[in-house]
């Protein structure tokens, strides 16, 4: 089991060039990588994501990647030499004009544009050492997913032991929900007798027909089937912290069910003592779906 809540950094120096690669994690419904890297690594990030998708499901991912000399000058901002691909400028050119004719776009792509494509102006210094640069980058980037994935693990496992305790705890307020179930059809004969006697009516109940309302009463508010899906999901529920790989929206699914489940119990309860025990078994419940939501 993983946590979604995790931190990752590797560097590298490739030739005259000194790379960091810093990831950050926490928790997100789906798969949610936003990449901040040099304008002239642009071209990196759809590699980079998918040898990402490779590892994470799941998780908000923050990639930090930057680029220095060994004299420490950032290569992130401005004040950089830069080399021009005339090969790649014309192309792109070409393709502009292409794209006029048929749809009627700008012709000309402005020197912003240019820049932007991350294929025009490279890095002179870095330029000659593109390739193994390249290579370099998915390396430790590589890495530092590792480094990220171990600590998510150390704390899906402290995520795990909090998440089975719960369970087990869950799973003896449901043990003694079973013993109280029984006391329902006492307690609506009960309800119903001093109902009777507060009306105060004149002519005495049938005790046939008191009976049978007593029956179909202790039918409806019967709590059995409820109790035996409380267990099942808990006991599907330990069975996921134990799977590989990742369970946190089969987890998610299984606390909503157990609570639909409570909630109908509270709803049946003729009995103070159950309907008590549903509200604190709820709350159980709660704090598991709270700790699911890290769960990858």
């Amino acid at each position: 089991m993983q946590s979604m809540t995790g931190f990752g950094k590797g560097d590298l120096t490739v030739g005259s060039s000194m790379i960091s690669v810093e990831i950050k994690s926490v928790n997100h419904r789906y798969l949610d990588a936003r990449f901040r890297l040099p304008s002239t690594l642009g071209f990196l990030e759809l590699p980079l994501l998918e040898i990402l998708k490779t590892h994470f499901e799941r998780g908000s991912l923050e990639i930090n990647i930057r680029q220095k000399t060994q004299g420490g000058q950032d290569l992130n901002g401005s004040s950089v030499k830069y080399s021009i691909d005339e090969e790649a400028a014309r192309s792109i050119i070409e393709g502009s004009e292409k794209l006029h004719l048929k749809f009627a776009t700008p012709k000309t792509p402005s020197l912003e544009m240019l820049f932007q494509s991350g294929r025009v102006f490279i890095l002179s210094e870095s330029a000659e050492n593109l390739p193994a640069l390249t290579e370099g980058i998915k390396k430790v980037f590589i890495s530092t997913l590792k480094d990220l994935k171990t600590m998510r693990e150390q704390e899906g496992s402290k995520l795990k032991t909090i998440l089975t305790q719960g369970t087990l705890e869950l799973e003896r307020g449901v043990a003694e929900l079973s013993k109280l179930a029984p006391r329902q059809p006492q307690k609506i004969k009960e309800r119903l007798e001093t109902r009777l006697a507060q009306w105060n009516i004149s002519t005495p109940a049938d005790p046939h027909r008191l009976e049978w309302e007593i029956a179909l009463a202790a039918e409806k508010s019967d709590i059995t089937e409820e109790i035996d899906r409380l267990r099942t999901h808990s006991d599907s529920f330990l069975t996921l912290l134990n799977q590989a790989g990742a369970v946190g929206r089969k987890l998610d699914f299984l606390t909503q069910e157990l609570h639909r489940e409570v909630n109908t119990t509270a709803a049946k309860s003729a009995d103070i003592e159950i309907t008590q025990l549903a509200v604190t078994l709820k709350t159980q419940i709660e704090k598991l779906r709270e700790q699911v939501q890290n769960v990858e």
